[in-house]
């Protein structure tokens, strides 16, 4: 796979995992952007189509779920990825329902990040 083609999008509200995120996926050859808001999320995804996104859970204002839904319905085919630190079975249940891709729990490794992301995009193809 061609890591350089592929667009990530890292959505979180805090700062230092945003930066951790996009410093280890750029070093592996991907494009990625970073967000700390769902609403500043939503309006990068309006203007671009992404690949992937790694998106929390919990954030101030628009919930990674609520996030969620607007990306089902400005780009239905990118793969998400939900982050954690609240890894409850009733959170992790909806998120299945819903279509995430993945759950990452946090505290995670750039290891952990590095291997979900490329399993993730090598599932879609």
């Amino acid at each position: 796979m061609n890591a350089a083609k592929k667009k990530i999008l890292i959505v979180d509200d805090a700062g230092p995992v945003v930066v951790l995120c996009v410093n280890v996926l750029q070093a592996l050859g991907y494009v990625v952007k970073g967000a700390n808001r769902g609403e500043t999320a939503v309006e990068l995804m309006r203007k671009e189509p992404f690949d992937l996104m790694v998106l929390d859970y919990k954030m101030p204002g628009m919930s990674g779920f609520e996030v969620f839904e607007h990306a089902r319905t400005l780009h239905p085919t990118m793969a998400v990825v939900l982050v954690t630190g609240h890894g409850t079975p009733e959170i992790v249940n909806e998120a299945n329902r819903m279509g995430f891709h993945a759950i990452l729990l946090k505290p995670f490794t750039s290891d952990e990040l590095r291997g979900t992301v490329e399993k993730v995009l090598a599932d879609r193809g």
